[in-house]
């Protein structure tokens, strides 16, 4: 997968969202991924993990929020959305 997700000016809106439903605390991580996956590039569990080369179980776990991955398997998991682990500012009411 050459091109970014985050490049369609529709996905990038869906993305948007839902990083701030995350910022929020209305949505996790695992959450967010599971969406991407299935509505935005329509794979099983063992299809993405192997495009982005982590395995079924652990892209499971991280959906589940059953985990706390490594920055290098958590990167691995949003690459192809063009996202990455990093520090957001929190947000107050």
């Amino acid at each position: 997968m050459n091109e970014n997700i985050f490049a369609h000016e529709k996905h990038g809106e869906l993305i948007r969202e839902l990083l701030s439903a995350y910022q929020r605390q209305e949505l996790s991580a695992g959450q967010i991924l599971k969406i991407l996956r299935k509505d935005i590039l329509e794979m099983s569990q063992v299809e993405y993990a192997a495009l982005t080369g982590i395995s079924r179980r652990t892209l499971s776990d991280l959906e589940q929020d059953l985990s706390s991955p490594t920055f290098l398997v958590f990167n691995a998991a949003f690459q192809p959305f063009g996202l990455q682990a990093g520090l957001i500012p929190i947000v107050k009411d």
